[in-house]
């Protein structure tokens, strides 16, 4: 059996289950409850109102309502979930006019379950409320007022997949695998509901960029169930240091797993899963993965399309958007301000590339602000556990939201490192993406955004300057010894019939292939520990990316490509 490509939750996948995507009754109202809404309009599911691609297209949403009638009989043994991507911002679930659920966070998932209420038809109703001039919730690159600069048009309620999940009363809820390269197998954590002995797992043996059963299954391992968890290590079958196994772009191994959880001989449900053996770390601001130097050479992706906003197309527009940025010779992504459907992180962990996930800022501090950030971070962390495509973690931007020089923030930002160090060891950690970095860090990521000759004479030797874009790198002074990682620059725009913006600006394409090779030159043979360009496509009116906003390409991706196979960087991280 294949791992179904479609399914919205794929390290955790069941099949049988039921998209919910397609039209659905909307209504704009500011009320309460759902008794004064008149629904005169279809929407399409999952692209938000504000998007085209929805059928709305309305500019300004506060508060945004959807209703939908469920027809689904009772199955004897098993209980229904209707679970939910994610909807910005917060959401409230009605069933039959009584409300059941509610949930904030515009990024993170949740569920209802729907066994209690079967037996007839089910009007479900969904009210999202997403106050656009609220600066304290987390809303990345969602604009307070009129788009314009580096803020685009906003998303307003459901824009990632809705879906309905039969499972059985016993069944396994949650997943966690932390991969062991010493060791070389997989730490596993199986959480359980209901009864059942113990928890069977069947590893199968894993090929280049696909994810795929065989016959019979390289091993199985049992682990008893104690306290609703099975735990236990994965060892892998394998002699020597099993190297060609370990997951990186250039080989990215994945190894099917199924799961099953037993009462004595009896099968009470199956899942499906996979993982990735790799290992990253950092010395200094280099990265390393797998125990050698690494460089992560990225594009800035923010995860953005002209028919939905923050929602994908489909499942192809996510695919493409992997296998542009390799085709243009990226080994990696920072998926700039947003969580992205995990959709997009399986197939970057099937296709091979480094994801740099990024928390979305708030941009006001305030206890309120600290308590809506804290519950999305750990629900993220949680989420995007098993995706060995998940490298780093990016958890402030450039001091948004945050005052530095405030005790509060600069305690904030040392309790959220240390939180999400705590939560998951096993990746690298951003504090302040770009500049005013504080006492923590894995990374020493800079911003700068100056021409190629600047660039070449700040970081040709490894020193650079300590306040490029006119703010301090850090708190205190910058460290002795650290390897800078250029994390944004380039944001270089092709003059066009357009009012949109770049960072620079050249006329003509072969001025401007000549700059952005350039660009990927001089960063290259630099003294850096990895780069991030910006960016990879156009995003609304900001237009300097390499493609255009419908991912059309301004330059040959393979002169692109050609360049950045070629870095010398080896011999420079060794150094």
């Amino acid at each position: 059996m294949k791992l179904d490509p479609n399914h919205p939750r794929p390290t955790l996948e069941r099949p049988g289950w039921r998209d919910l995507s397609g039209p659905w009754d909307f209504a704009l109202s500011e009320a309460e409850g759902p008794e004064r809404v008149r629904f005169d309009r279809r929407i399409r599911v999952p692209f938000p109102p504000e998007a085209p691609g929805s059928g709305v297209q309305e500019p300004w949403v506060g508060v945004a309502w959807y209703r939908k009638v469920l027809r689904v009989k009772p199955r004897p043994g098993f209980r229904l979930f209707l679970r939910f991507g994610a909807v910005d911002y917060r959401a409230e679930v009605f069933l039959d006019g009584v409300r059941v659920l509610a949930h904030e966070g515009g990024h993170t998932p949740f569920s209802l379950e729907l066994t209690p209420f079967l037996g007839r038809p089910l009007r479900l109703l969904v009210r999202a409320e997403d106050d656009p001039s609220d600066p304290e919730m987390p809303r990345g690159k969602q604009a307070l007022g009129e788009p314009e600069g580096i803020f685009y048009p906003r998303t307003t309620g459901i824009w990632q997949p809705v879906w309905l999940e039969w499972v059985p009363e016993s069944h396994i809820a949650a997943l966690r695998l932390t991969p062991d390269l010493k060791a070389l197998g997989f730490h596993l954590e199986a959480q359980v509901q209901g009864e059942g002995d113990g928890v069977e797992v069947a590893l199968f043996p894993g090929a280049k960029g696909e994810v795929s059963f065989g016959d019979k299954p390289w091993l199985e391992a049992h682990f008893p169930l104690a306290g609703g968890l099975a735990r236990g290590f994965l060892g892998l079958p394998l002699k020597g240091k099993g190297e060609e196994f370990l997951w990186r772009p250039e080989n990215p191994v994945l190894f099917p797993l199924r799961l099953r959880l037993l009462r004595g001989r009896r099968v009470l449900d199956e899942v499906y899963s996979y993982g990735g053996l790799r290992e990253v770390s950092a010395r200094e601001g280099v990265f390393f993965l797998n125990g050698e130097p690494y460089f992560p050479k990225l594009a800035l992706d923010q995860g953005l399309w002209p028919e939905g906003h923050l929602a994908a197309p489909g499942l192809s527009a996510l695919r493409r958007d992997v296998e542009l940025a390799k085709a243009l010779g990226f080994n990696g992504v920072r998926k700039h301000q947003k969580l992205e459907d995990p959709r997009y992180l399986h197939l970057a962990d099937r296709l091979g590339l480094l994801v740099f996930a990024e928390m979305p800022s708030f941009f006001r501090f305030s206890p309120t602000a600290a308590r809506r950030y804290l519950a999305e971070l750990q629900a993220a962390l949680e989420r995007d556990y098993n995706h060995p495509s998940v490298v780093a973690w990016v958890l402030f931007n450039e001091s948004w939201g945050l005052a530095p020089w405030r005790r509060e923030t600069q305690a904030f930002l040392q309790g959220v490192f240390l939180l999400a160090r705590s939560l998951d060891p096993g990746r690298l950690l951003v504090d302040n993406d770009g500049w005013e970095h504080g006492p923590f860090w894995d990374l020493y990521t800079v911003h700068d955004y100056a021409p190629p000759e600047v660039l070449s004479r700040r970081y040709a030797q490894g020193a650079f300057p300590l306040a490029p874009m006119g703010r301090p790198l850090s708190w205190e002074g910058v460290p002795e010894g650290v390897r800078p990682f250029l994390s944004e620059f380039g944001g270089l725009r092709l003059k066009g019939p357009t009012p949109g913006w770049g960072y620079r600006e050249v006329e003509g394409e072969e001025a401007f292939l000549a700059e952005v090779l350039r660009y990927v030159q001089v960063v290259c043979e630099s003294r850096l520990s990895g780069f991030g360009y910006t960016q990879l496509y156009d995003t609304f009116q900001e237009e300097n990316g390499l493609l255009d906003f419908r991912r059309r390409p301004k330059v040959p991706p393979e002169r692109v490509r050609a360049l950045l196979e070629g870095c010398e960087v080896r011999r420079i991280l060794l150094e």
